[in-house]
């Protein structure tokens, strides 16, 4: 076998050529390696040796935009902060300069609806698995379009599964690193057996989370419950929805809100079970293992919590406008 020796140009040719439907999703991306913003898809690339691509040593954050707003900036970025401190990463920009290169880049992509998929690299440097070879972190950010999922899907909710995934430790579950392979194997399995999602279960027979959202419950005496911290990961969207259900005890369609230890029995009794995450809202769950949850359908206060975290997306104090 002739293998060819290719030039730069061949390459730049050969990348322009590979275009596949994922592509079309890609609006634009920021690059500190290369000190700017990309719009062509065929060069949104990192460095093969930037132990990101090679050991998954990295730390990242998916944020919405709704209606030219960005939603929960600031808890994203301190997030993401907190996660490259646990693994020992600077941060290659202050967190006021990333949020001005945030907003410029979504800016340039034209995108009031979009996700942004932003990255924090170990860096360039070698292929060891030591962190020191690595010449300097780096940032990524892709501004990625937005397809919300359909009115149906919130109304008649979604079918979750118990996970065989052993779930992740507590330290490594409570930071948001690149090195995501349980949770990869969590969303094959739910593919794999045609549900939409399946839940974490830890050795104490806890639920802990799915793939990339939580998992909340509202009992039979409208409590609202969340699992204990202790092995899933901190999310945005779950602890704004519960600062936004505060209005609902005072009127009396909540009677407290909790966070505890929760089983799959507590799943199967509860009045309304939830997804939440950045890019699903609140998303009723209607279905455990077969068997129905509630009344099988989006209940009350699901839909009640859907339209204060959307109320709260574009007219709340936790967003930032971008200047188009």
């Amino acid at each position: 076998m002739n293998l060819p020796i290719l030039s730069s140009a061949d390459v730049q040719a050969q990348l322009l050529k590979r275009q596949y439907q994922a592509q079309g999703s890609y609006l634009a991306m920021y690059s500190s390696w290369y000190g700017g913003v990309i719009k062509d898809p065929g060069l949104m690339m990192v460095p093969v040796d930037d132990h990101l691509v090679h050991r998954g040593d990295g730390v990242f954050e998916a944020i919405k935009v709704v209606d030219g707003q960005v939603f929960l900036m600031q808890e994203h970025l301190e997030r993401l902060q907190s996660s490259a401190q646990q693994i020992g990463i600077s941060l290659p920009h202050s967190l006021e300069d990333m949020k001005k290169i945030i907003l410029e880049t979504t800016r340039i992509a034209g995108a009031p609806y979009a996700v942004l998929r932003l990255y924090i690299s170990r860096g360039p440097g070698y292929f060891t698995t030591n962190p020191y070879d690595s010449i300097s972190s780096q940032m990524y950010l892709i501004v990625t379009s937005f397809t919300p999922l359909t009115d149906e899907k919130y109304l008649k909710g979604v079918k979750v599964g118990r996970s065989q995934i052993v779930p992740k430790d507590p330290w490594l579950a409570r930071i948001k690193t690149c090195n995501y392979l349980p949770n990869v194997m969590m969303k094959k399995e739910s593919v794999d057996r045609k549900i939409d999602f399946t839940i974490g279960i830890d050795p104490q027979g806890f639920i802990t989370e799915g793939s990339t959202e939580n998992i909340v419950l509202i009992d039979k005496d409208k409590n609202l419950l969340r699992p204990k911290l202790r092995q899933i990961l901190k999310g945005t969207t779950m602890m704004r929805t519960f600062d936004l259900a505060e209005s609902l005890l005072a009127s009396g369609e909540l009677k407290s809100i909790q966070e505890k230890d929760l089983t799959e029995q507590d799943i199967l009794s509860a009045s309304e079970a939830m997804m939440i995450g950045t890019t699903l809202d609140v998303l009723p769950v209607t279905e455990y293992e077969g068997q129905q949850i509630g009344e099988g359908k989006q209940g009350a206060l699901a839909f009640k919590l859907l339209q204060l975290l959307r109320e709260d997306m574009k007219k709340g104090p936790k967003t930032t406008p971008v200047k188009f």
